[in-house]
């Protein structure tokens, strides 16, 4: 009898511990990432990150769908280490994601977050106030969406009246 409690109990601790250590994308995804650094490393040398794949969280701004994919802008966060996104990362402009999917605007939708693999292809050429600039531009691989959380209005009213 009491073999087979401790037995159970070791079978439990197991199967929480594994579900403890999951990430939010794929094996398979996740082993194709060769630049772990996520963001900051690709911020610290943009050019040598061409071509390779990295982890990304972003705060989607707008969602732009044409017969040739999606493009998603993105505005950057941090993530935990399961791959969360947690903070916008202070000092970043917008980047681009680039899909050949159709990625539904109802879902993708400005509001909400993502994690994603994504490989650097360069900058998208801009031209904002006679000057040339450009936000960096991935193609995303996988990409895991995220709920809005819900808004939870203050509890109760201000218990004093202002005269």
């Amino acid at each position: 009898m009491r073999d087979t409690a401790i037995k159970w109990l070791v079978l439990i601790l197991v199967l929480l511990a594994a579900g403890c250590s999951s990430h939010v994308l794929s094996p398979a995804a996740h082993s194709t990432v060769d630049l772990p650094g996520g963001y900051k490393e690709y911020s610290r040398d943009p050019e040598a990150a061409t071509g390779r794949t990295l982890m990304l969280a972003g705060f989607i701004v707008s969602n732009r769908v044409s017969r040739d994919g999606t493009v998603l802008t993105l505005l950057p966060y941090t993530m935990d280490k399961r791959g969360v996104p947690r903070s916008p990362v202070k000092g970043s402009g917008e980047l681009l994601a680039r899909s050949e999917r159709i990625l539904d605007p109802a879902r993708y939708g400005p509001g909400h977050l993502v994690t994603l693999t994504a490989t650097y292809v360069g900058r998208e050429p801009r031209i904002v106030a006679e000057q040339q600039f450009g936000r960096p531009l991935f193609e995303i691989g996988e990409i895991q969406w995220w709920p809005r959380e819900p808004h939870y209005p203050y509890g109760y009213r201000y218990p004093y009246r202002i005269y």
